[in-house]
């Protein structure tokens, strides 16, 4: 009897060993499979505004297609740098294998970098650059710039307003956050084309932080302190909306012409409806799948291009459907 029992038990021993094993086996193949995939890190400028919720639409779509993990995170405002530092410094403690960075700032940023270089973790910057002073002071580097010509797209701005204006009339500018290379660029892009092209003139130009509320307050200040202003070029479409508001609030919407920044889906809406002429589109969507391609490039082979541009062009009402 008790060889029996020996027998028995051994049997369902070695039964529930060979289970282990296959479950193992099987178990192994599928940790395997999600160690092998590279985990990025994705740190955004805020995702309160359509353009970044795009790129990271885009970005979660492409890393299913690729086989990558990610972990996206941002602060509530455009403005918060320090934010996005303590967002790089958790990823990198939890080991992200590269970082995709949208930088809420030009110079703020580079110290995270820095850190991100320290451990070999690669940096992918998108949208807005990152001053090249400060990363070389710093002795920190990013392995490539993914974006548009922001410079080119405020040129371009400069001469859409100047068509539809005839040439002639008083435009206000509505900035992004100062001194941020974004809206430095475009500013600068439209501010030079109009001195270059004649015939305009800049009565104003203000920051509104990116913000839809403050594009409406900002503008709206402006409106009363120059009446006779025909148009406006905001560095983006959440000012340009917030702007928008104002002119319809003060009965001018058929007296002001509006080009926005960023082509979003509330922009074009408005396009649609005839209450902005247009937005110079740069497709976030084609930004955020581009970046994580390249993350994931440079992690294969250990280099990648240095700067991926992404053309822009302007949307106007005949471009939408």
């Amino acid at each position: 009897m008790l060889k029996q029992k020996k027998g028995f038990f051994a049997g369902i021993l070695a039964a529930a060993m060979l289970l282990a094993a296959l479950a193992g086996c099987g178990g192994a193949g599928t940790g395997d499979t999600a160690a092998a995939a590279p985990k990025v890190g994705v740190v955004l400028k805020s995702l309160s505004n359509p353009f970044y919720v795009t790129m990271e639409e885009a970005i979660d779509a492409k890393a299913q297609e690729i086989g990558v993990q990610v972990i996206t995170q941002a602060p509530e405002k455009e403005t918060d740098a320090e934010k996005q530092m303590q967002i790089i410094e958790n990823l990198i403690t939890q080991n992200v294998s590269a970082l995709i960075l949208t930088p809420n700032g030009s110079t703020e940023l580079v110290p995270a970098i820095k850190k991100a270089n320290d451990k070999n973790i690669p940096v992918i910057v998108v949208d807005t650059r990152i001053d090249e002073e400060a990363l070389a002071a710093a002795d920190a580097h990013i392995e490539c710039f993914i974006g548009s010509d922001n410079y080119f797209g405020g040129e371009t701005a400069a001469e859409e307003l100047s068509k539809a204006l005839g040439g002639a009339g008083k435009v206000a500018v509505l900035e992004g956050i100062s001194g941020h290379e974004s809206s430095v660029s475009r500013v600068g892009g439209f501010t030079d084309k109009v001195k270059e092209l004649g015939g305009l003139e800049i009565v104003a130009s203000q920051p509104a932080d990116w913000d839809q509320e403050k594009g409406y307050t900002v503008f709206q200040n402006i409106l009363q302190a120059n009446p006779d202003i025909t148009g406006l070029f905001a560095a983006n479409d959440m000012m340009a909306l917030g702007a928008v508001k104002a002119i319809e609030d003060m009965g001018k919407s058929s007296q002001i012409t509006v080009i926005g920044f960023d082509a979003t889906d509330d922009a074009k809406s408005a396009i649609k409806d005839g209450k902005m002429l247009g937005s110079i589109a740069q497709s976030p969507d084609k930004m955020g799948a581009i970046a994580l391609e390249t993350a994931k490039t440079y992690l294969e082979t250990g280099s990648c291009e240095a700067e991926v541009p992404v053309d822009v062009t302007m949307l106007s009402g005949d471009d939408i459907q």
